[in-house]
Parts: C-alpha cells; sequence; structure tokens
C-alpha cells in the first residue's frame, strides 16, 4: 500500500534548525540513526535490533532506538509491534517528519485508515518537501474514493519528485474512476513512456481508450500485452469483451475459449462465451455455456434466463421452462425480464399442458 520508504531520507536529512517545524525544516539526523539506515538498506535487521537493544539499556529516552526497532519489525511483518515502537519514539519526540510516517505506513497496513491518513498529514507537515507522504496519503484516498483529495496528493508528489512513476498511474487511476479517460491516458502516457512494456499500464491504457470508444487504440494496447504475455489471463478476457462490443463474436469465442482454458472454474467466461454463440446463432452451444456458468454460479439469474431463451430457439420446450422457473426463483420480479418470463411460461405452459416447477 505505501510507497518505497527507503526513498524517503528527506525525512531524515540534516537541516539547519532542529526544531522540526514546516517552516525550519526536519530535525537534524542523529548519528545512531545514520548508522541504524546504513545497517537497514543492507538488510542487516537482526543487527539493527542488537544495536537499538543496546541503545535503550543505555539510554531509555533514546527515540530513534525506538523507532529503528520499529522499523525492523514492520520488515518483519509485525506491525503491531512495530506500532507500539513507534508510538513510544513519537511520545519522546512528536515532531520528528518520519516518525509519523513510518507509523502511517504502520496503520495503513493495520487497516486503520484514519489513523495513517493522520500520520501522514503530520509528516507533510514537519516535512512538507517529502513527496511519499503524500503519495501514501493519495493512496489512501484513492482506496477510500476520496478522489478529489487523490489527485491532489499525487499532482503534490509528481511536482516533488517528477520521477515518480507510481504516483502518474495512480493518478491515472484516479481520473478513470472520475470518467475523466482523456487525463487517465496522458497519466498512463508518462509511465509507458519509460516503461514501454508494463502490462498494467496498457492494460488501463487500453481500458480507458474503450471507454473513450477509440477501440483501434485499445486493442492496440491489449494485442501488446498479449503479445509480452501470452499468459495474460486479463487482457484476453478483456479483449474478448471488446470484440463482443464490436459485433465480431467469432473472435470473442476464440479469447473466452482460451480464458476458459486457463480458469475452468471461472463462470464468467462461460457465461460471456455463450453471448458471443449466440450472436453467432449457434445455440445449442450457449445453451451449453449457460449451464456450466449456472453450475459454476448458482446466482447467475441472467444465465437461466439466457439458457431459456436459447432452449426456445431450439425447440427444447421443457428445458425452457425449467430455466424460466428457476431464473424467476432468483430474479427481480419487478424487473423486465422477469415479466417476459413470466409470460412466455404461460405461453409454453398453454401449449404442451405442462406444469411450471414450483
Amino acid at each position: 500500500m505505501s510507497q518505497d520508504r527507503d526513498s524517503s531520507q528527506a525525512a531524515l536529512k540534516s537541516q539547519s534548525c532542529d526544531c522540526g517545524c514546516a517552516g525550519c525544516g526536519p530535525i537534524e539526523e542523529s548519528r545512531f540513526s545514520k548508522d541504524m539506515r546504513k545497517l537497514y538498506e543492507a538488510g542487516q535487521t537482526a543487527d539493527m535490533l542488537t544495536a537499538c537493544e543496546k541503545m535503550l539499556i543505555e539510554n531509555p529516552e533514546n527515540g530513534d532506538a525506538y523507532f529503528w526497532r520499529g522499523v525492523a519489525a514492520a520488515v518483519a511483518g509485525n506491525f503491531e509491534k512495530a506500532l507500539t515502537d513507534y508510538n513510544k519514539a513519537v511520545e519522546l519526540n512528536d515532531r520528528n517528519a518520519a516518525y509519523y510516517s513510518y507509523r502511517g505506513s504502520a496503520f495503513a497496513m493495520l487497516d486503520d485508515i484514519k489513523n495513517a491518513v493522520m500520520d501522514y498529514s503530520k509528516a507533510i507537515f514537519y516535512n512538507p518537501n517529502d513527496w511519499v507522504n503524500y503519495a501514501n496519503r493519495g493512496v489512501l484516498y484513492l482506496n477510500n474514493g476520496v478522489l478529489d483529495h487523490a489527485i491532489d496528493d499525487f499532482s503534490k508528489a509528481i511536482e516533488l519528485e517528477p520521477g515518480d512513476m507510481g504516483s502518474y498511474m495512480n493518478r491515472g487511476d484516479a481520473y478513470a474512476n472520475r470518467n475523466q479517460y482523456s487525463a487517465a491516458i496522458a497519466d498512463y502516457d508518462k509511465v509507458l513512456q519509460r516503461f514501454p512494456e508494463e502490462s498494467v499500464a496498457l492494460i488501463k491504457r487500453g481500458q480507458a481508450y474503450f471507454e473513450l470508444g477509440m477501440n483501434d487504440e485499445a486493442m492496440a494496447d491489449y494485442n501488446k500485452v498479449i503479445e509480452l504475455e501470452p499468459e495474460n489471463v486479463q487482457a484476453i478476457a478483456i479483449r474478448a469483451s471488446v470484440y463482443l462490443g464490436q459485433g465480431k463474436p467469432e473472435q470473442a469465442v476464440a479469447d473466452f475459449t482460451r480464458v476458459i482454458e486457463f480458469e475452468p472454474n471461472d463462470s464468467r467466461p462461460y457465461f460471456f462465451r455463450g453471448i458471443a454463440f449466440v450472436a453467432q446463432k449457434a445455440y445449442k452451444e450457449a445453451v451449453a455455456d449457460f449451464t456450466r456458468c449456472t453450475e459454476l454460479d448458482p446466482d447467475n439469474a441472467l444465465a437461466y434466463h439466457n439458457k431459456a431463451i436459447c432452449c426456445e430457439l431450439l425447440q427444447l420446450t421443457h428445458e425452457a421452462v425449467i430455466a424460466y422457473t428457476e431464473f424467476l426463483t432468483k430474479a427481480d420480479a419487478e424487473s423486465p425480464e422477469a415479466k417476459q418470463a413470466q409470460e412466455r411460461l404461460q405461453v409454453l405452459t398453454k401449449e404442451t399442458g405442462e406444469t411450471p416447477l414450483q
């Protein structure tokens, strides 16, 4: 969830003042903290812990020792322990931006979003030039649908660190979530200019192109992803959906079939391949797919409805009655499909004398 904290060395960088306020800059990094950073960057967390324990014996009020012990706990995935140590560090020195920044990341990993946002905000107050805090807070805003704030934070992160491709990607997602697809494409372009084979950016840009009706551009992106990663199921499934929307059922069937080969227990490709078969008037194959879809997802009402229609077209009246009846047990009774199904059941049962299943 968080950006690379190694990039946030500005939070500990030496400044001319030690008050820690936004106007004067971050607190000067101690000699001990510099030593811990070297161990941290070398991945020597065991040595970090030993040094922190020794320091705390010598000086139980050393906030840096609690802080770096918390960092070691976070590296080990023990965020509750990290939080305890970060709390003690903040208690001893409540003006250190790095303490708030790392504690914010621990809160985020524990899904305590409110406190995470508050800590990133405090870190920004004490060190407004550390782009990572804006980027991290932006991710929290993005994940919780606060899109305007997310865009503002990612924009500030990019202003401070133009090479932050993660914020371009995330800001693109925020724009896409606001249906501002052109702006999203511009941000994905930034990522792809630097990393032209970044498949996630290609897929997202392709989706944005598709939303704008730029189908050729969308297909070019999906095709490139599949060329780079022939087993990228997401790209194949999306391309299949685009083919379906373009009225190209044969290509859609081929792609949905590939998806099924990779994920045979996912009901969705069977449903959509069934729709593609209907477009080809291959009703028998469509019935098989809608049937398999309902086996994997018995609550998919539309799969029963589509199956019933195909059964009627194949003159499989008994099967159509069963499918319509099953659909009505799952559908919204006021929906147009439900009313149509009720009408068809009346017609079919009147013609055949068959009693609908209850």
